[in-house]
């Protein structure tokens, strides 16, 4: 009996994901698409993708077979998101990410970005309203929906080309935002989308 535990434990592939409040799973009763798959969740809600390296540690500990990463919808609405330059920060630090899953011995799969205009569009006209009261960016621009949403295509394009495997979810949203089929509140997946 102990010989075929041991082989049993062999064989399990562990399967971790690492991510922000999409991995945690807000907006579908904090299950997430690392649930229904029956693996390990390192995620943390409202986290910019530099917030999250503690947490890929964590997952890498586990000596995943598979190390899924689905981060970055938070850097554009970051403190770092002020400097217009977060699209390039996101790319090193997915860049990074996944070389560290990948040197682990891990299969990385990375995910695209689901653009969440109907958030990015309240913010900015708060922003434009009284930028005072709402904490914005010295530069409103640096707040712009269209620029953050093209700036968001060129990450998924990142993504899609440099990620070792990548989801795209593109037939989940369009130049609106997610599609209400999938859309719990604006930024997160409800549990069709998970």
């Amino acid at each position: 009996f102990e010989n075929w535990r041991s082989y049993l434990a062999e064989e399990v592939e562990v399967v971790a994901a690492v991510g922000d409040s999409l991995t945690v799973g807000v907006g579908a009763g904090n299950k997430s698409y690392i649930d229904f798959l029956g693996g390990h969740k390192f995620a943390i809600g409202g986290k910019a993708s530099y917030n999250l390296f503690g947490k890929l540690e964590e997952a890498l500990a586990l000596k995943p077979r598979y190390l899924i990463i689905f981060c970055g919808i938070n850097n554009p609405m970051s403190v770092k998101g002020c400097s217009g330059n977060w699209d390039s920060q996101l790319k090193n630090d997915l860049s990074k990410m996944y070389m560290k899953g990948v040197e682990q011995g891990a299969k990385v799969i990375g995910v695209t970005l689901l653009p969440a205009l109907k958030i990015w569009r309240k913010h900015y006209k708060k922003c434009k309203s009284n930028p005072k009261k709402y904490g914005c960016c010295p530069s409103l621009e640096a707040r712009n929906p269209k620029k953050i949403f093209q700036k968001t295509l060129s990450i998924n394009d990142f993504i899609l080309s440099n990620a070792p495997a990548a989801v795209d979810t593109s037939d989940m949203w369009d130049e609106n935002g997610l599609l209400e089929t999938y859309d719990a509140d604006g930024i997160h997946l409800n549990s069709a989308g998970q």
